[in-house]
């Protein structure tokens, strides 16, 4: 884990290294499963409201991080492999491993 700056969050939040990531990805993908197997099997009126299904993500990550209260879709794209180098100039992540220029203070990286 390492905090960096999140362009979609606009602020610096806990970032997983792949380890992290493939843990959380994982669990994601148990609570996907589950909540798409019982909302087949069950009525509407019996099944949880689908953001229930996938608390233990946000549990997860808040045991990983000590950050609470993060939505679910979120915690996927807090993942330092997703982002590139820091800026010369800024310091804030680029917002690809292939980005050529910083989007927050447009500096052009070689």
């Amino acid at each position: 884990m390492k905090n960096m700056w999140c362009w979609r969050c606009q602020q610096e939040v806990p970032m997983l290294d792949e380890e992290e990531y493939n843990t959380m990805y994982t669990l994601y993908g148990e609570c996907f499963l589950r909540a798409s197997k019982e909302r087949k099997e069950r009525s509407r009126h019996e099944h949880l409201p689908l953001p229930d299904y996938f608390l233990p993500v946000s549990k997860e990550y808040e045991r990983m991080t000590g950050m609470k209260d993060i939505h679910p879709n979120v915690v996927l794209h807090h993942r330092i492999a997703t982002y590139g180098a820091p800026c010369p100039r800024c310091s804030k992540p680029l917002c690809t491993p292939i980005a050529r220029f910083c989007a927050a203070c447009g500096e052009v990286v070689n």
